[in-house]
């Protein structure tokens, strides 16, 4: 098998791994009239129970009407959001907010704390970096063993959420420096493809939106972490990074952004 051929073999893999729906019972979520995301049965009950402002109707959560501006709808996410963590059903707390969005489009309507983000299945926006040698090898990171998600999975060489109004570019450079140790501003980047997730993990949902975008690093360049979420860097070839994702040594995410880059440069080669 050509590697072109091997790498579109693994996306097709990938991408079905990455699109799965929620469980048949489980219920929307619905803000100001829109519908924000999916949650289990047992998130749904505690909140129609806890705070008289969220409701169970015609099988759907319900939070609030459309009565509410943005600040108010954001002020009762977040309180909702402390009340799940108090009561063990968040994992971790961040204290980042990110925009929560209509599941099919349009302007945010409220923010929220992101680990609630997943129990609620709240739509996420993130960006990842594929890092380049002239040679065509690629530096790939190892995520630390103390985190809540993926610990000890390989990575690519920065990956991280955009906050609330923030700029996707703003979010890349704030990552690179806090993952990897460089200003993005010195470097050119490439915007590749997107990479979608919609799938149930053990915090709840998942659905997220990667922007991939990719950088030639210049000779004798070394990635340093600056946050403690990456325990080592390793520069790879293509066959050795391809060989880890077969093995399942890559999150999910991380290896459909590698491949998505990959399949780039293998074209540029042709």
């Amino acid at each position: 098998m050509s590697r072109p051929q091997r790498i579109a073999t693994l996306r097709l893999q990938l991408s079905a791994r990455a699109s799965v729906a929620p469980p048949g019972d489980w219920l929307p979520v619905l803000l100001a009239g829109a519908r924000i995301g999916t949650t289990s049965p047992d998130v749904a009950s505690f909140l129609a129970t806890e705070d008289p402002r969220c409701a169970l109707l015609d099988y759907s959560l319900v939070f609030d009407d459309e009565s509410f501006d943005a600040a108010a709808r954001t002020a009762l996410l977040n309180e909702l959001a402390h009340r799940l963590r108090d009561a063990g059903l968040l994992r971790g707390w961040r204290n980042e907010q990110l925009d929560v969005q209509p599941l099919d489009g349009g302007p945010a309507l409220a923010t929220i704390e992101r680990s609630a983000c997943r129990a609620l299945g709240i739509a996420t926006h993130a960006v990842h970096l594929n890092g380049f040698t002239a040679d065509g090898r690629l530096w790939v990171a190892q995520r630390a063993a103390h985190k809540g998600v993926d610990p000890n999975m390989w990575d690519n060489l920065v990956g991280g959420m955009v906050s609330a109004g923030e700029h996707e570019l703003l979010a890349l450079e704030r990552e690179s420096f806090e993952e990897a140790g460089f200003r993005l501003q010195d470097h050119a980047v490439v915007r590749g493809g997107l990479v979608r997730e919609q799938r149930p993990i053990p915090e709840g949902h998942m659905v997220e939106t990667v922007q991939v975008f990719d950088l030639v690093l210049p000779p004798g360049f070394a990635p340093r972490n600056e946050d403690g979420e990456v325990q080592r860097f390793e520069l790879r070839t293509v066959d050795a990074v391809l060989e880890a994702i077969e093995r399942d040594e890559f999150t999910v995410e991380a290896a459909l952004v590698t491949l998505d880059g990959l399949m780039r440069q293998e074209m540029g080669h042709e």
